[in-house]
């Protein structure tokens, strides 16, 4: 009986002994009777070199793989201070040294940094790096360290690569690193508390023109208190200087019945008066209405800034 399987990425043929008739083969079981299959991902064994010489090379095939692990010593005898290393990879190599190679990103194992290079390296003699690279090699058939700028006389910089075959991604650092760009302008004004200002205004016998603020403003609320027999009305312009009831037109008109409060609250926002902040009080609604209301009958606080 001849059986097929994958050894070492390589589908062979394996002759089972022929059974006669009445023997059987035992199918292996765990514990709870389930048939025992292989879950672990496939192992690779480690590819490691010295490098000391730009244009040097530690290639390993990676068809199988997914990731990569990269991890660097210094097994020379001085401290290893010069000397640069890239990660590459190729998808038409055929042996890890012809074909068109292109720079790979890997990502540290101690930050979120991602880098094609090492840059200069500095390790004692007989020291490993404080950290490793790990890189997608995902579709990429084979991968190199290359090395980029002589190192230090005496010093080895020695790489060990290690291939994996579990289905996941590195660290997506990608995604989140970097300085992304943004247009236009953006003013932060809500960071900082502000503590509006407060006007406080006991109508007269009068209509009670006036300005609040000679220049732009927000109203963030207008608390009113009406004592008298009939409604008020407190009305808000946007201008620098009192109203003239005969031609202004208010932007805010707020009724206060007889003997009562308002709490006229605008929000978090507020309301923005692009110009000035005005107030008139008066006894009737339309926008020309001069009733004069009665002293003291009218209390107006605004909040503002």
């Amino acid at each position: 009986m001849a059986t097929m399987r994958l050894v070492n990425g390589a589908i062979a043929t394996l002759v089972e002994p022929a059974l006669t008739e009445g023997q059987v083969t035992d199918l292996t079981v765990n514990a709870d009777g389930r048939l025992r299959v292989a879950t672990k991902p496939g192992l690779f064994a480690a590819v490691a070199g010295g490098l000391t010489t730009a244009g040097q090379t530690v290639i390993v095939d990676v068809t199988d793989a997914s990731n990569v692990m990269l991890h660097v010593k210094n097994t020379g005898s001085v401290t290893h201070a010069a000397g640069q290393y890239a990660f590459e990879g190729s998808l038409d190599s055929t042996n890890g040294t012809d074909g068109t190679w292109f720079a790979v990103q890997a990502i540290r194992s101690n930050a979120n940094t991602i880098e094609t290079a090492t840059g200069t390296l500095s390790m004692t003699a007989g020291a490993g790096l404080a950290y490793a690279w790990e890189a997608s090699v995902n579709a990429v058939r084979w991968c190199r360290v290359r090395c980029t700028t002589n190192a230090t006389a005496s010093s080895i910089a020695y790489w060990t690569v290690v291939r994996g075959a579990y289905a996941t991604e590195p660290i997506p650092g990608a995604q989140i690193t970097g300085t992304q760009p943004v247009s236009g302008t953006v003013t932060a004004n809500q960071g900082t508390l502000v503590t509006p200002t407060a006007s406080n205004i006991n109508s007269a016998a009068t209509t009670n023109t006036a300005f609040i603020k000679a220049s732009a403003g927000t109203v963030y609320n207008v608390s009113v208190y009406n004592s008298g027999a009939s409604t008020a009305y407190v009305k808000l312009y946007n201008q620098t200087t009192a109203p003239t009831l005969a031609s202004a037109v208010p932007v805010i008109v707020i009724p206060v019945p007889a003997t009562s409060t308002v709490m006229h609250n605008l929000g978090i926002v507020g309301h923005r008066f692009t110009t000035g902040i005005a107030i008139a009080i008066t006894g009737g609604a339309g926008d020309t209405d001069t009733t004069a209301t009665t002293a003291g009958q009218v209390k107006v606080l605004t909040s503002y800034i």
